[in-house]
């Protein structure tokens, strides 16, 4: 074989190597964004668990997609809607997680985030909460990838 085929497929190896290293490096960086309140706050005062969970309770409709809402219930009952879906309705229940090793192994940890864990029947979905006010809401997925951010409704 020509040495120039050989070296272009070593190089090539080696890119893919080095690329998948740094993406494996970033990923816990990206869990933890640098403008995430430690504790849920309104106006700068850390908020107890309970006032956390008042705070959760209402509607809230995505930023990125303005069909899916999510509503969280006092008595620990959260409804995710899609408008003009009605089949993909789907009802569980929420809570504040207090102790990570009581859950499954590999969820990543989001230092000081309050951990939001929502159980459906198919399956369960862990949330860090990253930011937390009056009127808006983000979280990080914590079973899969990405960042989930809402606006209040009600």
């Amino acid at each position: 074989m020509n040495t120039k085929v050989v070296t272009g497929i070593v190089v090539v190896i080696a890119l893919i190597v080095v690329g998948w290293w740094y993406w494996a490096m970033m990923t816990p960086a990206a869990l933890a964004p640098t403008e995430v309140n430690p504790e849920d706050s309104v106006n700068g005062v850390a908020l107890s668990e309970s006032e956390t969970q008042a705070q959760l309770v209402g509607t809230w409709r995505s930023t990125e997609d303005e069909k899916f809402v999510r509503s969280f219930s006092s008595d620990g009952t959260v409804t995710d809607s899609y408008e003009g879906i009605a089949e993909a309705s789907v009802t569980g229940e929420w809570s504040l997680v207090t102790d990570l090793s009581q859950e499954p192994a590999g969820l990543p940890v989001v230092k000081d985030a309050r951990v939001l864990k929502i159980e459906f029947p198919e399956e369960a979905l862990y949330f860090a909460i990253t930011n937390l006010s009056e009127n808006d809401l983000s979280m990080i997925y914590l079973s899969g990838n990405g960042v989930l951010e809402f606006t209040r409704v009600n």
